[in-house]
Formats: C-alpha cells, sequence, structure tokens
C-alpha cells in the first residue's frame, strides 16, 4: 500500500511576484525579452482536421490528429487538450482519427485538440509516449500560438491510466490532468510495461478531475476509494466525480460544464512555490519545473527525514520538497545528493542575493548572475514563453550527521 505522509502538505502554488530584469545585463535583457515574445507564428496555418506523423529518437512514428479551430487568429494565445484513448492494446488503425470515438466531446471548443495513437509498440505509459507528447507540443507551440500555461491531458480507460502517469512522471508541462474511467493501479502491474516507479508525492503538483463509473466492470468506483484516500493523505488537489453506468463516458455531455469550469480555473503556475517531487532515477523524470534532481544516493541525515519516503512506490527513491518565499528556497531531501535550482527573472529579484536552506543548512547565499546561454539552453527545452531561466544553483547536499 502507498504510504502516508505524517505531514498536511498545502498544494496550493502561487505565482510569484515577477520583477523585470531590467537589472540584468543589456545582452541578457535582449535575449530575455525575444524569449519572452516568443516566435512569429504565421497567420496562414492548417486549420480543421489535421492527421500528421511525429518520429521519436528511435526512429518510431508516432501519428496524432490536430483539430484546430477555423477561425485561429495566430494574435491571440490557443488552450490545447491532449485528448489519450483507450484500448490500447489493439492493433494501429487504418487513417482518420478513428483511435477516438466520440469526437462530439472535442469538437466546439475554442481551443485546439491534439488526439495522439497509443498502441501495444508504444503505451501511454512508457518513454517512447512521454517523448513523443513532449514533441508534439513543442511542434505546436513552434507553429500556433498557444497559451503555455493552459494545456491539460483528458485521458479515458487507458488514457486515463495514461494521464495519471504523467502526473507521476512529467509534470511540467501540464496545466491538469482529467483521467476518466482509468485506474492507476494498472502502472503497479510490472506486467503492463509501466517505464519506472509511481510515486504518490509527484500528484500534488497539479490538479486532477477523476471520473469512475459506479458499476465498471474494469475500474469501478468501490476500487479507486483507497487511491483517493491516499491523495487525500498528501493533500493532493482533486475532484472526484461517480457516475452510475459501466466502462463508458456517456455522461460527459451532462458534466461538460463541469469539466470545462475545471480547466478554466487551473491554469499552471510556471514558477510555483513550491514543488514536491520524487524520481528513482536521474536520465529522465528527475525534474518538476525549476528543480532538477541530478544524483541520487543515501546520506547520514536522511533518517530525519525518512517520512518523506512514505510517499514513493518503494520507500527509497530520492524525494524533494523545495520551497520558495522571496529570494530564499528551503529544501528538505531525502536520498538525494545533488540537486539544480532554475532561476527564473520572473520569480526571483536578481538584484538582489538568493539563499538557499537545505535540510536546515545554508549552502548558498549571494547574487546570481544572468546567463545567456542558460537561457537559451532551457528555453530550447521547453518552447515555453512563460518558463524562462536566466541561472541555475547546483546544490550539494550537506552529509550531516
Amino acid at each position: 500500500m502507498l504510504g502516508i505522509v505524517p505531514i498536511a502538505y498545502a498544494v496550493l502554488a502561487l505565482a510569484a511576484p515577477r520583477p523585470s530584469p531590467a537589472q540584468a545585463p543589456d545582452a541578457f535583457a535582449a535575449e530575455y525579452a525575444r524569449l519572452r515574445a516568443g516566435p512569429a507564428h504565421a497567420a496562414d496555418v492548417p486549420r480543421g482536421r489535421i492527421e500528421k506523423t511525429r518520429a521519436i529518437s528511435t526512429g518510431l512514428e508516432h501519428r496524432y490528429v490536430l483539430l484546430v479551430p477555423e477561425d485561429y487568429d495566430s494574435a491571440r494565445r490557443y488552450p490545447v487538450a491532449f485528448y489519450l484513448h483507450g484500448g490500447v492494446a489493439r492493433e494501429p488503425p487504418g487513417p482518420g482519427g478513428t483511435w477516438w470515438r466520440n469526437w462530439d466531446v472535442i469538437e466546439g471548443h475554442d481551443r485546439i485538440a491534439v488526439v495522439p495513437l497509443s498502441w501495444p509498440e508504444s503505451f501511454w505509459w512508457t518513454a517512447g509516449q512521454v517523448e513523443s507528447l513532449n514533441g508534439i507540443l513543442t511542434d505546436l507551440k513552434r507553429a500556433y500560438n498557444v497559451d503555455e500555461n493552459r494545456v491539460v491531458v483528458f485521458g479515458t480507460s487507458d488514457g486515463g491510466t495514461g494521464a495519471y502517469f504523467l502526473a507521476f512522471k512529467n509534470t511540467t508541462p501540464w496545466a491538469a490532468f482529467l483521467p476518466f474511467i482509468g485506474d492507476p493501479r494498472v502502472l503497479l502491474n510490472p506486467a503492463n510495461g509501466a517505464d519506472g516507479d509511481v510515486h504518490l508525492a509527484n500528484v500534488t503538483n497539479k490538479p486532477l478531475f477523476i471520473v469512475n463509473g459506479e458499476t465498471d466492470p474494469l475500474y469501478p468506483v468501490r476500487q479507486i476509494i483507497p487511491f483517493l484516500g491516499a491523495l487525500e493523505n498528501v493533500s493532493a488537489d482533486f475532484e472526484f466525480t461517480p457516475k452510475p453506468g459501466g466502462h463508458n463516458t456517456s455522461w460527459w455531455p451532462e458534466e461538460e460544464e463541469n469539466i470545462e469550469r475545471f480547466v478554466a480555473d487551473h491554469p499552471r503556475t510556471p514558477h510555483p512555490e513550491r514543488v514536491f517531487w520524487a524520481t528513482e532515477r536521474t536520465d529522465r523524470y528527475n525534474r518538476a519545473h525549476w528543480l532538477v534532481i541530478d544524483e541520487l544516493g543515501a546520506l547520514p541525515s536522511d533518517e530525519s527525514r525518512r517520512y518523506l519516503g512514505s510517499v514513493t512506490a518503494g520507500g527509497d527513491a530520492g524525494v524533494v520538497d523545495a520551497r520558495c518565499e522571496g529570494n530564499t528556497i528551503t529544501v528538505l531531501t531525502y536520498q538525494v545528493r545533488r540537486l539544480r535550482l532554475l532561476v527564473s527573472p520572473d520569480a526571483f529579484d536578481l538584484a538582489q542575493p538568493i539563499r538557499v536552506v537545505a535540510n536546515g543548512e545554508t549552502v548558498f547565499e549571494g547574487m546570481v548572475q544572468p546567463d545567456a546561454e542558460v537561457l537559451r539552453r532551457w528555453a530550447r527545452v521547453d518552447q515555453d514563453r512563460e518558463m524562462l531561466y536566466a541561472a541555475e544553483v547546483e546544490v550539494r547536499l550537506p552529509q550531516g550527521r
């Protein structure tokens, strides 16, 4: 059973004040202004339903469908919704986006929709799919004027489980997750091939809108209740709606007003005041917004923070609970030896010193100089006007006693 944290953590992330980077060197300020403005989006772009493919690093092609409003206007930013389908064990279908069965719930919204394909060679809960989804979003940002803080993930059945996987592993790009008639326990079965462990801590970073059927033969409400209790124990931000009926989404039209309210009420905070992240590896799934975990390993002082391990799958993954208040960052860690903190001019006053306190000890205090190379490097990674970084602060955790 997943562990329970004996501390009531607040999950609501408030945006930090946004001081101007005007005091930074002129070259940095110019580069920052350019990246903040974003690319010049063309007005004459494809609209309507568009079927595309994208290859990941292994060469495997991933198909997806875009649905772009016919009245798309490149002068304004558009929300985006990804829709992850169910039935991923089926062989890939023919063209036309037939892998998504109820287009009526997607059409008619003033946003760009993305309907990717998952199949036995690339389940939602694999590294290839995460790479593909991130890549699709990056391509979309380059071609269309996307509101980076309003990108959400819907999922039904296996797609709902896929939405949970993204919440557990890849929180940074997304504003919220809406898993419908899915079950995160699927990720716990080794036979299903989930890429890595499930860490309860990680779902505290973004809100979830969860729906399950009361008589669903696969994932009924009664089987989801223990997971909901675990979410409550870590003060996760979620709404749960039980619906009469079985393994279907026939209720979607009657819940549409609540769904759209939830999406509208939960934009992403690009620089949250708190990041709580756990990982068992550092080659991927080791970043949440401005926190990057670079080295795992036990420290003598970990025993006093063992409670942090209770929100990981096996109790021994690396965990960081990081909070910002003004120009002070406070971190508590478990089984982590080294991490990086990404410093944004939108979240810190770079004209003042920054202080980092790790496990009760001040490990950094001083001025942080804006670095245009750091700015460009992370801008290439994120393709995100709302999430720009001026510097990195590397923290080697004190050994303690």
